[in-house]
């Protein structure tokens, strides 16, 4: 599922804010700490759109000036404030409202959606209020639903991000508390990229658009499904993912016959017996192809890719990241790359159970990077052949009975430690042994 759409705190300008009136005759002071005042522009604008508006304190971020305030009645006490708005300074122009609902006044399609999903049932729990951004233009409305679960100790905290047709377009885990929106202020895709998008998708819906050095990102709604188009430094097309949602992979009808037909043949799906996730990829240099998500014996994530025409793939076939420079990233998460990987190259970015997915290419190898939403590093991890393991490992498995039962290993790095997970046989059993480079086994699971 590799675009979050990056979620991180952007710092408000310093000092200590003060209450601004939103009288039309003159100017208003920013906050102390600030320079200048708020522009009548942006006043007139800011009381056409929310007359009567409470308790407005105003802000600037970036070229943006930000109001807080209270307005509309949806809370009982008119002392909270309830709504954030962004203006252009240049231009006074709205770009986009954060406001609050009750979960009870979501529209029933989200509602629908949400009961439906795994974050609708135990142990999630969701909280009251949702965030709402409205924004200008044809972007997508969304709702921003926060949910979390305890268990065995440990606390998650996932963000929900849903069209108003109940279409969930973004998960993402650990998110900072105190959310700023301003990524998702609206942004119109420009010359090669906006006429693309006009010629083969004319009812898309924006959901987001990133720019970076490696091309341009547009994340959109068409036919009620999320679709991901990818452009070079150039704006030349490289690639458009369209994400499936279903309980049962027979209900996606968009998937050609032979295609599923392939994937129910191969010895993951026989051992899985169910897909937790299906991708389309339709691509400049690769042609169409699909990328299947299923569960293994050990319950490890392994991937599928299978060609339009049925034919089984081996990996994900080369279409294009790396000659571009590669998907564009946070700059935090890029410097952990460079600082951590250097040389590597970044192939492709997306979403992954709530977690942002970075593919990069490094030292010959396809390693997969996971960062959660406040862009911390979680876990890197890549497969080798067993041959390629320390000897301090194959002697430590070989001292204990173990077998080779599969070549392919996998090498797993956290901030905290650093292991193999290596799938072995003893005595007519099957194991997985989590073992560090100094042979010194960690953990053993049976199948």
């Amino acid at each position: 599922m590799i675009k979050p759409r990056l979620l991180f705190g952007v710092c408000m300008v310093a000092g200590t804010l003060l209450f601004a009136s939103c009288s039309n005759d003159e100017n208003n002071p920013l906050p102390d700490g600030t320079s200048g005042e708020v522009p009548a522009l942006v006043l007139d604008e800011f009381n056409s759109l929310f007359p009567g508006a409470t308790n407005v304190v105003w802000s600037t971020k970036g070229e943006y000036a930000v109001a807080s305030f209270y307005w509309d009645g949806s809370r009982a006490d008119n002392v909270v404030r309830n709504h954030t708005a962004w203006f252009a300074l240049a231009n006074g122009v709205w770009g986009m409202t954060e406001k609050e609902i009750r979960f009870a006044d979501l529209p029933e399609a989200v509602k629908n959606a949400f009961g439906a999903s795994e974050y609708g049932q135990a142990p999630w729990r969701a909280d009251d209020e949702v965030d709402v951004l409205k924004r200008n233009g044809d972007s997508e409305i969304l709702y921003v639903i926060d949910v979390e679960k305890n268990e065995g100790g440990k606390e998650t905290d996932v963000d929900l991000y849903y069209t108003a047709e109940g279409v969930l377009v973004k998960e993402v885990i650990d998110a900072e508390d105190e959310k700023d929106y301003q990524d998702y202020l609206p942004q119109t895709p420009s010359g090669t990229v906006e006429s693309w998008l006009k010629e083969k998708y004319p009812d898309a819906r924006i959901i987001d658009v990133d720019n970076e050095d490696g091309g341009t990102e547009v994340e959109f709604i068409s036919g009620n499904m999320k679709h991901e188009a990818f452009f070079d430094r150039s704006q030349n097309w490289m690639y458009t993912k369209t994400e499936y949602r279903f309980r049962n992979i027979d209900e996606v009808t968009d998937i050609p016959s032979q295609v599923l037909a392939a994937l129910k043949a191969t010895p993951e799906y026989l051992e899985a017996g169910w897909v937790e996730d299906a991708e389309k990829y339709e691509t400049e240099k690769a042609g169409t192809f699909y990328c299947f998500e299923l569960e293994n014996r050990f319950d490890d994530d392994v991937k599928v890719y299978i060609g339009s025409d049925g034919t089984v793939l081996q990996g994900r076939p080369d279409f294009g990241g790396e000659s571009s420079g590669g998907a564009g990233v946070a700059t935090d998460i890029e410097k952990f790359i460079q600082e951590n990987y250097p040389g590597a190259v970044i192939i492709e970015r997306g979403y992954d159970d709530g977690y942002i997915e970075v593919d990069i290419r490094h030292d010959g190898k396809e390693k997969e990077l996971l960062f959660n939403g406040k862009n911390e590093w979680i876990r890197t991890s890549w497969e080798i052949r067993y041959n390629e393991l320390p000897s301090a490992v194959t002697s430590a498995l070989e001292a204990e009975g173990y077998q080779r039962d599969d070549d392919e290993v996998e090498v797993v790095q956290t901030p905290d430690a650093s292991w193999y997970e290596v799938e072995v046989r003893r005595q007519g059993k099957e194991y997985k042994v989590f073992i560090d480079e100094s042979g010194k086994i960690i953990k053993v699971v049976e199948d």
